[in-house]
């Protein structure tokens, strides 16, 4: 993207001053004028443009709209709009979305009279608040208040926001990726025996929860991870500039989880992992018809880029109350938990619950069985936050691991023994109140990179 001078600058006023008075001449009616308030010297850019579009789409659906006209510079996109409607009324619409969604504190939205009078918001909505405090604005610019980092902080967020809330319009590609996701976390739910997990014949290490808890929540954040995966699709540039989109689209499906549930935490770690492949699904989705595993996991790593070092590593300035059980556990241990495996690609996924799948599939192999299956190879390799979290560290890092290898090896699902001894073995989790809530995670993301990628055999 290209940087705009103080150059640049004054010739794009000149250019709309001009724009703004050929057009009034013109046509004797009320003109809005729609540009974007954007510190810092990148202004244009295909998300600039869609909040722009977004802006004259909504005025020109308000009121009725004599003429349209678009235009995108280096200095930023800018929309013009003659209204027969009358000048007072387009500048309340002006100012409602102007303050209708966080970022519409992005818009700067000008309306002049037919007769040429530029409508101002004193004696009407009063003047527009600071980007960062909230405070006056023209204060805030005149003592330097903020920094420039800052500023331009508060854009991203503002922008991300607008992205997220382009999501909300999901497509039939996107809506087809968030029914395979929501596969996938009702295919983990049920999958039986699981040991120490939630399934269809008992609840597994929990009091608060059941097999009817996860189907109720797994409906709720069906649409934020669709959402994802519209985000993924609409998204362009660089990829670590998705994570801030989908955290706030994974806000809101958090919200529906715990509204649904009754506040209990079922599945904050699956909808970060398929929320993350549906987008990656998605943005591969713009480019290519087919996608192979080993793509899906290094876009996915590609949009968490630097998380770990970023909101792990920077926790020893956070005070102790404020931090999540695996924040506790990473300053303690150095376990990353999610993030780390998010950030690494999903190892445990990609080298042992992917091929395990398959390849049990491939033998015939039930498709319960082949998942139990899976789930008994992913907790051979996952330091799972949920059990250590609830356990001794040193102890339990290792122990589950022994537990799932020991089964393996005496052929798992596919031998009578072996099953009998992943009865026994849920047994004992539910008994020492194990619960391998990670490796049931990255289960939902085995069955779902298997679903929407091509094996390395086709």
């Amino acid at each position: 993207m290209k940087q705009v001078s103080l150059e640049d600058m004054l010739a794009a006023r000149d250019r709309r001053l001009q724009r703004q008075s050929e057009l009034r001449r013109e046509h004797a009616l009320p003109l809005a004028a729609v540009t974007l308030n954007i510190p810092g010297a990148v202004k244009d850019g295909l998300l600039f443009r869609r909040l722009c579009d977004y802006a004259v789409n909504r005025l020109a659906a308000q009121m009725p709209v004599r003429e349209v006209r678009r235009y995108n510079e280096v200095t930023g996109p800018e929309g013009y709009l003659l209204f027969d409607w009358p000048a007072e009324e387009v500048k309340a619409h002006a100012m409602a979305l102007e303050e209708e969604n966080s970022f519409g504190r992005l818009l700067d939205i000008d309306v002049w009279t037919e007769g040429g009078e530029a409508l101002s918001r004193d004696g009407r909505a009063g003047k527009r608040s600071c980007f960062i405090c909230g405070g006056n604005q023209v204060v805030c610019r005149r003592e330097g208040k903020h920094s420039a980092t800052e500023l331009l902080a508060a854009v991203d967020e503002r922008l991300a926001a607008f992205a997220a809330w382009e999501a909300s319009s999901i497509g039939p590609e996107a809506e087809g990726i968030g029914a395979l996701a929501l596969e996938a976390m009702l295919y983990e739910a049920a999958s039986t025996p699981a040991p120490g997990l939630v399934d269809r014949v008992n609840s597994g290490a929990h009091e608060d929860m059941d097999f009817y808890t996860f189907m109720a929540s797994s409906a709720a954040i069906g649409t934020a991870i669709a959402r994802c995966a519209q985000a993924g699709l609409n998204h362009s540039g660089e990829l670590p500039r998705l994570l801030p989109v989908l955290r706030q689209i994974g806000k809101a499906g958090e919200k529906a989880m715990f509204s649904a549930t009754g506040g209990i935490n079922t599945q904050k770690g699956v909808l970060f992992l398929l929320g993350l492949l549906a987008a990656a699904t998605g943005y591969l989705k713009q480019r290519q018809s087919e996608i192979k595993a080993e793509e899906l996991f290094k876009t996915l790593s590609a949009i968490v880029a630097g998380i770990v070092e970023r909101e792990l590593e920077a926790l020893a300035e956070k005070a102790g109350e404020d931090l999540t059980a695996g924040e506790r556990l990473y300053l303690k241990h150095g376990i990353t938990g999610v993030r780390g495996e998010a950030a690494r690609g999903l190892p445990a996924v990609a080298q042992e619950g992917l091929p395990t799948l398959r390849r049990a599939l491939a033998a015939g192999m039930p498709l319960n069985d082949a998942l139990i299956q899976a789930l008994l190879a992913l907790m051979t390799c996952v330091e799972d936050t949920t059990v250590i979290n609830r356990h001794q560290p040193e102890m339990m890092r290792g122990w589950v691991c022994q537990q799932a290898k020991q089964v393996l090896a005496a052929g798992g699902m596919g031998t009578a023994h072996g099953r009998e001894l992943v009865r026994q073995l849920d047994e004992l989790f539910i008994a020492r109140r194990v619960s391998p809530g990670g490796a049931a995670d990255l289960l939902a993301a085995t069955w779902f990179v298997h679903r929407v990628s091509i094996s390395e055999e086709e």
